[in-house]
């Protein structure tokens, strides 16, 4: 409680700070925004109040990471699992099967939701002890936002520095940031690996080659959030990264499977399970819908499998299409196909960084910008009145997130028939958030 006043002390000051810089002698906000100097110093201004947010946010969900309960979605057990010998989906879905609600004790409310190559990966915290795993993890963290935010910036350049930090503050106060880092969430990990494939990729060579399908491997840890994205090698007709991550997940997968005496689909096909054993309380899309009306597992995976496909065949055909706007596009779609949580609302960082750097349409630009508050920064307020306010708190926070879905899939569209448009392969200099 004493955490929650402080906040909004905290906003209260800064509330009361920019009425006093405002002029009150006749002048209207418009025409201070008008000047090019009052603009400036105001952005500078939000800079300053978002870096502070930065480091409380930052703060706070390290602390989270490091508490008890702290990092609860690190696939630390199913990795010392497998490790073991131990088959950690069997042992999951027979605990499940029996009747129990929670995860088995020892799981530490971890799901083996991923495939086992992705623990095969993980096999160097699986050695560690579970308080030992847990710093390292969020050291891990840590310096994977810097290497996202860097990657960004060194591929698709915003060169007006109060943008850049607008952008950047802006994501680091985030909730879904905070939430990842004390949840030991595995989608920094999966987006900054990502952003560095792409970046090597790019350059000529098979070691460089070699490598960005190496980062890619890691990048489909978190295969929900960063395989549609893989799309964007497919659109660029550059298949050699992509042939390596999957050998490389294939070798992965055969290890693991030789360490349990399996055979390797039965992995796959286990981890799927899990996941459609979820309560549904992700965000709406397929997976969640499948979920909520309790569809069959294939047929769930066909109606996703053929969804995506549908996505890859029109994505092949696209042309000239700039590569930040199209990562943008195929981050969304990975939300509105595969099951997810607010957490990895990180991924929307990719069309931050396109309405900063790109020349999108004033709707679809509109449309992103809303949808960026309401999914960095609504869920953290709406969250705030719950706790403080408990008269009307579930109609705010229903009446928030269905918005968040209109806003969402109006974002999708508007961003895909903007790709549509615009052909060019020039891009404006530093798009809408420029002052």
């Amino acid at each position: 409680m004493q955490r929650i006043f402080s906040k909004f002390i905290f906003l209260t000051e800064c509330i009361l700070t920019v009425e006093r810089l405002v002029p009150r002698h006749g002048i209207r906000l418009r025409t201070l925004l008008a000047n090019q100097y009052a603009s400036r110093y105001l952005a500078w201004l939000a800079v300053i109040l978002l870096s502070l947010a930065s480091l409380a946010f930052i703060s706070i969900g390290s602390t989270n990471a490091l508490s008890p309960t702290g990092s609860h979605d690190l696939q630390w057990t199913p990795a010392r699992d497998l490790l073991a010998g131990v088959n950690p989906y069997e042992h999951f879905l027979q605990w499940k099967h029996d009747g129990h609600a929670l995860t088995p004790p020892h799981f530490l409310n971890q799901s083996p939701s991923y495939p086992a190559s992705v623990y095969m990966m993980l096999a160097p915290l699986g050695m560690l002890d579970w308080q030992s795993a847990k710093v390292a993890w969020l050291a891990i963290n840590l310096m994977l936002i810097v290497l996202l935010l860097g990657g960004l910036q060194r591929q698709f350049p915003i060169r007006r520095p109060v943008v850049l930090a607008i952008v950047l503050t802006g994501f680091l106060c985030s909730t879904p940031l905070r939430a990842s880092l004390g949840a030991g969430q595995m989608n920094l990990l999966s987006l900054a690996a990502f952003v560095w494939a792409y970046d090597f990729s790019r350059r000529a060579g098979k070691v460089n080659q070699g490598l960005a399908g190496a980062l890619l491997a890691v990048a489909w840890a978190k295969y929900s959030l960063t395989f549609p994205l893989t799309l964007l090698f497919i659109n660029q007709k550059n298949w050699r990264p992509v042939a390596i991550a999957a050998a490389i997940h294939a070798a992965l997968t055969l290890a693991a499977a030789h360490q349990m005496n399996l055979l390797p689909h039965e992995f796959f096909f286990s981890s799927v399970a899990v996941v459609l054993m979820g309560s549904g309380t992700g965000f709406a899309n397929m997976s969640a819908l499948a979920i909520t009306l309790h569809l069959p597992t294939p047929i769930a995976m066909a109606a996703i499998s053929t969804a995506f496909l549908s996505t890859a065949y029109v994505v092949s055909r696209m042309r000239d299409i700039q590569p930040l706007a199209l990562m943008s596009l195929l981050a969304l779609v990975s939300y509105a196909l595969f099951y997810h949580h607010n957490y990895d609302f990180i991924v929307l960082i990719f069309l931050a960084w396109c309405v900063a750097t790109e020349k999108l349409s004033p709707r679809a630009t509109a449309a992103s910008l809303l949808l960026i508050f309401l999914s960095w920064c609504g869920l953290w307020l709406t969250g705030e009145l719950q706790t403080t306010v408990a008269t009307t708190p579930d109609l705010l926070v229903t009446a928030v997130e269905s918005l968040q879905v209109v806003v969402f899939y109006s974002a999708l569209v508007l961003l895909s028939a903007n790709l549509r448009r615009s052909k060019s392969p020039h891009k404006a200099p530093d798009g809408v958030l420029a002052f």
